[in-house]
């Protein structure tokens, strides 16, 4: 199954928000639907902005890239999904999921319309917009693999 399409993002998104979130979020997932969309938007908006952390520039070039080419060449992510980004600010499980929502949105078109060089992830290191856009929806096909089936 393709990785969900981040331009579409925001509508599928919007559209489901009445469903109940057992059936949006990924099973054993740690994290109310608040919470993972709050994390969902810190990543990628991070991905712009720059992130608050990053791992040791040895890790990048070698464990970090290797999973990257990995996750690239399956077109799948497998990943903790409790692991908050280093340095981020705490989720908050008490957020309306609508705001959560919006936040995602607004980084999402924060992401697409982002033209310059994008800041190193924490882990993969640096990463071209197009290696980005598929990490991102896959990412977000793990931690909310309900609206990739709708």
């Amino acid at each position: 199954m393709p990785p969900i399409d981040l331009a579409r993002l925001a509508e599928r998104l919007h559209h489901n928000l009445g469903r109940p979130e057992r059936e949006l979020l990924a099973p054993g997932s740690s994290w109310n639907l608040s919470q993972t969309l709050q994390h969902c938007a810190q990543t990628v908006r991070y991905s712009v902005t720059g992130y608050p952390a990053l791992k040791p520039a040895l890790f990048r070039a070698t464990a970090g890239a290797l999973a990257k080419r990995v996750f690239l060449l399956r077109g799948t992510m497998k990943h903790s999904l409790a692991a908050e980004i280093d340095g981020a600010p705490s989720l908050d499980p008490a957020l309306p999921v609508t705001e959560a929502a919006t936040g995602l949105t607004d980084a999402v078109t924060l992401f697409t319309g982002h033209t310059a060089e994008h800041a190193p992830h924490p882990a993969y290191g640096r990463c071209t917009h197009d290696e980005f856009a598929r990490l991102h929806s896959m990412h977000l096909a793990e931690h909310l693999p309900g609206l990739v089936d709708v």
